[in-house]
């Protein structure tokens, strides 16, 4: 089984060449930035929301090495659906397709999706990164945390961290075929492209769709529910689905709000510390995302109220048509923190900014 399944992922060892259909022809922008990490001995840990097209970033990396590398030297597998564990799949692969020690394979990549799914993948990665130092590693998960914690933990010093971003809306318009010049910025013709936007932001597989109902439904389906029922209850031991649905339907509904757990914790009634957990795992899986207010002191910032966006105004849109398009400035907001990966925002008093921007020890309100 173990064999059917790795010579189902890696085709290439008997055609040579990978289909048009994993490795897509529309290059997204990061993928520079994984070509050129090839060249690292690191391993790359690739992070993102779900269905915003890590897969076939892999997939596009490696009918880039089959130019010029031999097809045996490239493993793919995905350990989403998978029981297996990698030390067996990179056993298999030594004795049965490299049919020779790693030491003594030359160069080799290899490429593990979804890896949080594998039971001690940072202890197994660090043992072969460490004997190995001819393995190239190129990883991704869908969970920020996750990822962090056990990579900080176990390969210090040995991995480089990259989060792909939804897509953008430059990406959006070069997928649709639309030309777009910087005179066409502020034009009625590229206004109308940004609302169908912002209605499909971040996931590169309906870019064409127009049917809205199917939209809303494929987000739902895809991305929001495989967190909520899959993601957080595997890898967080969560059990109040029905919490995490209501806090969702919150942070979709109003995005930008300001969430005070005493408050929430009273109207839910629900336990605060159960509540805190609860929106930190959403933030971690990547489907929302938190701004701060912005004090000079770190922890005078923790202990503000924080602002909940979702990761993309799509996300709303998916939940309610009707609340997407009664707020588009709340829409164009979430676009905006999201785009700029915004982390603080200022208030005090009456007065309030939305976004506080720092770089290169400058303040920069928006």
């Amino acid at each position: 089984m173990l064999r059917e399944d790795i010579e189902r992922f890696n085709e290439w060892w008997f055609t040579g060449k990978i289909r048009k259909e994993l490795a897509l022809p529309f290059k997204r922008h990061v993928l520079s930035k994984i070509l050129e990490s090839l060249q690292d001995r690191q391993v790359l840990i690739i992070v993102g929301l779900r269905r915003i097209g890590k897969t076939t970033l892999l997939y596009q990396t490696i009918e880039k090495l089959l130019e010029k590398e031999e097809p045996v030297k490239i493993l793919y597998f995905s350990f989403e659906d998978s029981s297996y564990d990698i030390k067996e799949v990179l056993s298999f692969y030594e004795k049965y397709v490299l049919k020779k020690p790693f030491e003594e394979a030359g160069k080799v990549y290899i490429f593990f999706d979804e890896i949080h799914y594998a039971k001690n993948w940072s202890s197994a990665i660090k043992q072969f990164y460490d004997l190995y130092p001819n393995i190239k590693f190129l990883i991704s998960g869908s969970s920020s945390l996750l990822l962090s914690k056990e990579a900080f933990e176990k390969l210090a010093g040995r991995f480089f961290f990259l989060e792909v971003k939804p897509l953008t809306f430059l990406e959006f318009l070069e997928m649709r075929g639309i030309e777009f010049r910087e005179d066409d910025i502020y034009s009625r013709r590229i206004e109308a492209y940004f609302l169908d936007y912002l209605r499909k932001a971040g996931f590169p597989e309906i870019v064409d769709w127009g049917n809205e109902a199917k939209i809303a439904e494929y987000i739902r389906n895809s991305v929001i529910d495989k967190i909520i029922l899959k993601d957080i209850p595997l890898f967080f031991k969560t059990k109040d689905i029905v919490l995490m649905e209501k806090l969702v339907k919150i942070i979709l509904s109003n995005p930008g709000s300001m969430i005070n757990i005493n408050s929430l914790s009273r109207d839910l009634g629900e336990n605060k510390i159960t509540i805190s957990n609860y929106l930190k795992f959403l933030e971690a899986s990547l489907l929302v995302r938190t701004l701060s207010n912005f004090r000079p002191s770190a922890i005078s910032s923790s202990r503000k109220l924080k602002k909940f966006y979702p990761a993309a105004p799509s996300l709303t849109f998916s939940y309610s048509k009707e609340i997407f398009e009664r707020n588009l400035g709340l829409m164009l907001e979430t676009y905006v923190v999201n785009s700029l990966d915004a982390k603080y925002y200022f208030r005090k008093g009456k007065r309030e900014i939305d976004i506080i921007l720092t770089k290169d020890n400058k303040i920069i309100p928006m």
